[in-house]
């Protein structure tokens, strides 16, 4: 059963980061979240809210973005990037390579997102543009996935990304209670709702295929919204390990960069 909490309007906090998003077409683009309302003040006091910032590249299965406590409220609130689900060109394979592993770290300023001008960061958003613009000027247009993508049995059910909070198989998407689809995180977030985590998990991001992702290419990202309704300190930014032999040209951060 999907578990929404509503925020309650009229309350002043409010969470505006501006950051680089890695979107189709590439490039540095701003994004601002839209208000998320807190809660009444309570007598525990909780830490303020996190953002956090995570690439996919399309050879691996997963990428951890951060634990959660129980409590936490979640939310994706903006998912980029394509996918290629059709035969790898030759030369989007070289650039797939050099993208290098999962990534996810805290945004940890609300103004601006400075890792996004440290040097991997930013040849991971050359690539991730280098890498559709060839899939959009060469590839078969049925084989190309949005990050938000709805799959449908027209497309085999493949494409798009979810998240996941501790289901049995966490590759395989199931329509498990831990697993949604980065559209419907779109629209929770769109009425500013976000999920609540109910028992200490790591968050994952996968993208749905149910077969081998060793040839897909592209890339996905985005950027995860978490309210802390704990006494504990802040989020901790989840580890990742390296699959399918990319090279480490960026290694998961702890905390912030």
């Amino acid at each position: 059963m999907t578990v929404v909490t509503r925020f309650p309007r009229g309350a002043g906090r409010t969470a505006r980061v501006a950051v680089c998003a890695l979107a189709v077409g590439g490039g540095l683009a701003l994004l601002t979240e839209s208000p998320l309302h807190g809660r009444a003040e309570q007598a525990t006091q909780h830490p303020p809210p996190e953002t956090f910032h995570w690439i996919l590249p399309a050879q691996y299965r997963e990428v951890k973005v951060v634990d959660l406590h129980p409590g936490d409220c979640y939310v994706i609130r903006q998912a980029d990037g394509v996918v290629y689900f059709g035969e790898p060109l030759p030369d989007v394979l070289e650039l797939q390579r050099e993208l290098g592993e999962p990534l996810a770290h805290r945004v940890d300023s609300l103004d601006e997102h400075p890792e996004c001008r440290l040097t991997g960061c930013v040849d991971i958003a050359r690539l991730t543009d280098a890498i559709t613009t060839r899939l959009v000027d060469s590839g078969e247009p049925r084989a190309r996935r949005l990050a938000r993508h709805l799959p449908s049995p027209l497309d085999g059910m493949r494409g798009g990304a979810y998240s996941d909070v501790g289901s049995a198989e966490r590759p395989r998407y199931r329509r498990a209670s831990e697993q949604r689809m980065v559209y419907r995180h779109l629209q929770t977030a769109a009425r500013d709702n976000c999920y609540e985590a109910k028992v200490p998990r790591t968050l994952t991001v996968h993208i749905r295929d149910s077969g081998q992702p060793r040839d897909r290419t592209g890339v996905y990202s985005g950027y995860l919204y978490v309210e802390h309704h704990h006494p504990e300190p802040l989020g901790v930014v989840a580890e990742n390990s390296r699959e399918f032999g990319a090279p480490p040209r960026l290694r998961t951060r702890s905390g912030t960069s």
